[in-house]
């Protein structure tokens, strides 16, 4: 299990190429590539050169999608048709910067969708080049790939081979999530969009594998629960230290020697944890990195309001149209209203 970041890398892109070069341009001619390849599920599945794994897993990708239109209130239609096979293991990469002392990430706004906290790249190359640039100008920096991303329904979103390297409950969470992307988006609000996915995405895979009675080791969600629990106890932890850090220190010396001594305190946790709990060496790859303010920030965005939301679902006995409905209702509150009613219902 390795830990990505799955953006929302926007189609609005695409039609702002003309308003200016550079990055609206990579977006724009990045994201027509990827839809001009697609093809049909049919021709791909009636291709004998199809490999076994892949024809299955797109197979498979067909009955998650069907049961998150059927059973989740979830947009299915025209979606999840199509495939584009790709050799990279990401389609595009994510770049997220937020100041060296500081937990606020740095945003970038666009036409239509808003402010977000992390800007795409469909070459990998050009998002390292965007990160040193921010790196120079003092900011923490991290690039993650992206194995999918959502258009919020403005084009039929293929399914990818990155996509499909995955366990089949790892692929089922993943395309509900998306899906989820399509069903609600509000504008400037990363961290409440990306949270409501996590959450929609988790349980309603575990949903469509009650349902389906695709076999699962006994006590499988438990388990791949508390591997979660552990790995966002130390992000949450870590954080806080940092956020200590940063609001009682203004010595950049002594801010730099703390800091390092924090992140080294993660990485031992961690090492540490896995000892116990084996299943934790899934995040391997996240304590390799730099785990600065922008890493950290990503984990947030995913994951801060999945409490309360996993809350509304409770509260609604597990009905997808009342929860959707409740959503809806935070959806219309202003920021600061919608901050303080997930924050009351986390802690409820």
């Amino acid at each position: 299990m390795m830990w990505v970041l799955r953006g929302v890398t926007l189609a609005a892109m695409t039609l702002l190429a003309g308003c200016q070069l550079g990055y609206y341009s990579q977006a724009a001619k990045g994201h027509l590539s990827l839809m001009g390849q697609r093809e049909p599920l049919e021709a791909v599945l009636a291709d004998p050169q199809t490999p076994p794994q892949i024809a299955h897993s797109l197979q498979f990708s067909q009955q998650v999608v069907r049961f998150a239109g059927d059973n989740l209130a979830l947009p299915a239609e025209d979606v999840y048709h199509q495939y584009v096979a790709l050799e990279q293991d990401a389609v595009v990469w994510n770049v997220l910067a937020a100041p060296a002392w500081s937990l606020t990430p740095k945003t970038w706004c666009y036409p239509l969708i808003g402010c977000v906290s992390y800007r795409g790249y469909f070459q990998r190359p050009a998002a390292e080049k965007a990160a040193a640039r921010l790196s120079e100008q003092g900011l923490d920096t991290y690039v993650g790939g992206a194995i999918a991303y959502s258009t919020l329904g403005w084009f039929a979103d293929p399914l990818t081979t990155p996509m499909l390297q995955r366990s089949e409950p790892a692929l089922a969470e993943l395309l509900i999530h998306e899906l989820a992307h399509r069903r609600l988006y509000i504008k400037s609000d990363t961290r409440f969009n990306e949270s409501l996915a996590t959450l929609v995405g988790r349980e309603g895979a575990l949903d469509f594998f009650a349902a389906t009675g695709e076999p699962l080791p006994t006590d499988f969600w438990q388990r791949r629960e508390q591997v979660r629990q552990a790995f966002m106890a130390i992000v949450t932890d870590t954080r806080e230290a940092l956020k200590q850090l940063y609001t009682a220190e203004q010595d950049a010396e002594v801010l730099a020697r703390e800091k390092a001594r924090i992140q080294q305190q993660a990485r031992e946790r961690f090492f540490r944890e896995q000892q116990s709990l084996p299943a934790l060496a899934g995040y391997r790859g996240f304590f390799d990195g730099p785990l600065n303010n922008a890493q950290l920030n990503g984990v947030s965005d995913y994951n801060d309001h999945v409490p309360a939301f996993a809350r509304l679902l409770e509260q609604c006995q597990r009905d997808w149209d009342c929860f959707w409905q409740q959503v809806e209702n935070l959806a219309a509150l202003t920021p600061a209203q919608r901050n303080n009613a997930l924050e009351g219902l986390a802690w409820n």
